[in-house]
């Protein structure tokens, strides 16, 4: 699997590297060797960068891939060509092992594809409108996806994240990686004054971490999710001003942010439907938001 070290990465591998031999490639740019320690003696782990062909096309006895390494959306505008390299250059490689090795693929987009809503929920044929390089690369992937699949057979599925938290996303402000879940808890347990980007009253799906991993892990396991696409969310639409304010009651925190002007590429509403990845692997959710930020929450204050 790529990122394997990283967020949503390495709480895939906390779930499932007991019951299979995982292999993590990782170039460890957004990831780091802690969000590995509880696992590192039962996984192998190469630092690579899979945008170069070389560093993946040794591999070998692979039955799955799971594609999670990605450039971050908030940074595309900054460096497109990297964002090339990493989100679309990087899917090619690794459906050309999935072609010589003939394992299942399983790739992970970004449901930001979509553009501003026509109508909420935004199930998976709602028209695609690309705001960033980001959204573009990631759904040129689909498209490779899709033409591997259909060229050489290839068993592919799609995975269209909502907006992910949960303990060991961080901050990185090298890449320019801001989440907005982390950013809110960061700044606040440092005593600074929150900043909302825009009037705070768009919306986000948010899913927490293990919610995720437990969908893509359903999705790759199921024969009737083969050649398909599918929404992992909540069908929940919270604003950023409500999810400010929840961060600030978790960590008992009065609240008075600042606002900034609206962030690049920004979405006015997101939340995604779930039916088609209901009936298709069961896909649920376990962590609700409020129990999901207390235990985030809780995660963060334990950190150095």
């Amino acid at each position: 699997m790529t990122g394997g070290a990283g967020f949503v990465g390495s709480h895939f591998v906390d779930l499932y590297s007991g019951d299979h031999n995982i292999v993590v490639l990782d170039d460890l740019s957004n990831g780091s060797l802690s969000n590995l320690k509880a696992v590192r003696k039962q996984i192998k782990l190469l630092r690579v960068d899979v945008s170069r062909e070389s560093s993946v096309a040794k591999q070998k006895g692979i039955e799955g891939i799971f594609h999670f390494a990605c450039h971050p959306r908030s940074f595309s505008f900054n460096k497109p060509a990297r964002d090339v390299d990493v989100n679309v250059r990087a899917t090619l490689n690794m459906l050309e092992l999935a072609r010589k090795t003939d394992a299942k693929m399983v790739f992970t987009s970004n449901s930001g594809i979509y553009g501003d809503p026509e109508y909420l929920p935004m199930d998976e044929q709602h028209p695609i409108n690309c705001k960033t390089p980001y959204d573009v690369n990631k759904y040129s992937s689909e498209l490779h996806m899709r033409a591997y699949r259909k060229q050489y057979g290839i068993k592919t599925v799609v995975c269209r994240l909502a907006t992910v938290y949960g303990p060991r996303q961080r901050v990185n402000e090298k890449l320019g990686w801001r989440p907005v879940v982390a950013s809110f808890i960061e700044q606040l347990m440092k005593g600074k004054q929150p900043t909302v980007f825009g009037d705070g009253e768009q919306t986000r799906d948010l899913i927490y971490v293990k919610d995720v991993a437990q969908g893509l892990m359903g999705a790759f396991g199921s024969k009737q999710a083969e050649g398909e696409t599918f929404n992992l969310g909540t069908g929940v639409e919270t604003s950023i001003n409500t999810l400010l304010q929840k961060v600030g009651q978790g960590l008992n925190k009065a609240v008075t942010p600042t606002h900034g002007p609206p962030s690049i590429g920004d979405l006015r509403r997101m939340c995604l439907g779930i039916e088609k990845a209901k009936r298709a692997f069961n896909f649920e959710i376990h962590y609700p938001l409020d129990s999901a930020l207390t235990e985030y929450i809780r995660w963060y204050k334990s950190e150095p």
